[in-house]
């Protein structure tokens, strides 16, 4: 095991950067926007290779280049395209790079603009990202705007919302009434147009949860029912949805229910992959977005492997399921955060803040680090199938290419 500073350093990071776009306050509605260019420029050149020995790297990654895009936040990826964003004064560049680790296009924003998703529609990936209108030029204002994930070219937008990104997916809430306070009512727009598909304030009976890559989550009627945007858009709340879970079997509490997307979650791009749902962030049920099969239950955070499916699970134990929710091993460890999944490896940080590693079919604990090795230490999130990895380091993320570019 390594003692682990990542989570600290990311966490103190978060708290200056991940400000909301268009939060309303009275100081910010009269701040004028810093000078800024929002439209993506493209730039298709490679990403700068960090110093391997300032990095403490695991030990199946060790011989593998690593590129530093300068990215501060967790990257999203879909399409075989991550994107992230970094910041210089009052400024955010947004960066999308491919698995080669190329930078593709940027695209500038204000530094209170760091919410942004990833989504899908008519087989194209998009990029969705906030802004203040330009019409406007004074916070409180906000716009999103869709971009192909590949080239930057803008498909919709901008589009008026209520408020900053909310998420999951292509969902804005209006702006909490107290710095601390909750969010409003929501929305949630058409991955296709940038319509709006469905708006709490018109809809009251509904809660949005989230756009999942075109499925929509809605809590109605004692139940979590998903609908297809596509369905949505032609008929409302009054299409049939795909799957529904009652709401009552799992002792959810409607206003309190709440779901997120499990990272890594490599089939989630296809219109698959699943989802945690429930009312608090340590007892959630892990469910597939296809079918609204529970897979597990009872979860904090979940991650799935992308070489063998698996899922990895933590809670109140360590464990790890099948695609189809087969139970492959339990340990009875508490206290874990789950850093990230890939290449049949769990990386989780204990209650000690020590980084330990299981082998995702069978539980066992394995060597992944030299304990000798000096540097920073980088904790993969994820490695894909085509061995791109994205490494999370004290403050910052790092590329490790796909096998394409190693040729």
């Amino acid at each position: 095991m390594v003692k682990s500073q990542i989570r600290l350093g990311l966490a103190v990071l978060s708290a200056v950067v991940l400000t909301a776009c268009g939060a309303h306050t009275t100081s910010q509605d009269d701040q004028l926007l810093p000078d800024y260019d929002p439209t993506p420029t493209q730039v298709n050149t490679p990403a700068v290779e960090a110093d391997k020995a300032d990095l403490w790297l695991p030990l199946q990654l060790a011989e593998q280049q690593v590129l530093s895009p300068g990215w501060l936040t967790a990257p999203l990826h879909a399409d075989g395209v991550f994107l992230s964003a970094e910041h210089h004064h009052d400024v955010l560049t947004f960066r999308a790079v491919d698995t080669t680790g190329t930078i593709l296009w940027e695209a500038q924003r204000p530094l209170s603009c760091t919410g942004f998703t990833l989504t899908a529609a008519n087989d194209q990936h998009l990029a969705v990202l906030t802004d203040i209108d330009a019409d406007v030029q004074t916070f409180g204002h906000t716009t999103a705007t869709a971009y192909d994930l590949r080239t930057g070219q803008q498909v919709w937008g901008p589009v008026d919302v209520p408020g900053p990104h909310h998420g999951p997916g292509t969902v804005f809430a209006a702006p909490p009434e107290a710095a601390m306070g909750a969010s409003g009512d929501k929305v949630v727009l058409d991955p296709a147009s940038g319509q709006v598909l469905l708006d709490e304030r018109q809809a009251p009976e509904a809660k949005i949860l989230g756009e999942f890559y075109g499925l929509v989550l809605v809590a109605r009627d004692d139940e979590v029912q998903a609908f297809e945007t596509s369905a949505l858009a032609e008929a409302g709340l009054e299409a049939d949805p795909s799957w529904s879970l009652s709401t009552a079997d799992h002792n959810w509490d409607d206003q309190q229910l709440h779901a997120t997307a499990p990272s890594p979650n490599p089939d989630m791009e296809y219109g698959t992959g699943a989802i945690l749902i429930g009312t608090n962030s340590t007892d959630r049920a892990l469910i597939s977005l296809v079918d609204g099969v529970i897979i597990a239950e009872e979860v904090a955070a979940a991650g799935q492997d992308s070489s063998s499916q698996t899922w990895v699970t933590v809670g109140q134990e360590l464990a790890g399921y099948s695609p189809q929710g087969e139970l492959l091993f339990v340990e009875s460890l508490e206290g874990l955060q789950l850093i990230g999944v890939g290449g049949a490896i769990a990386y989780v940080e204990n209650a000690d803040g020590d980084v330990q590693t299981h082998n995702v079919i069978t539980g066992a604990l394995s060597r992944s680090y030299d304990p000798q090795a000096p540097g920073e230490l980088v904790v993969p999130q994820l490695i894909d199938t085509n061995g791109a990895a994205i490494l999370e380091g004290d403050h910052s993320y790092y590329l490790v290419p796909g096998y394409e570019s190693r040729q």
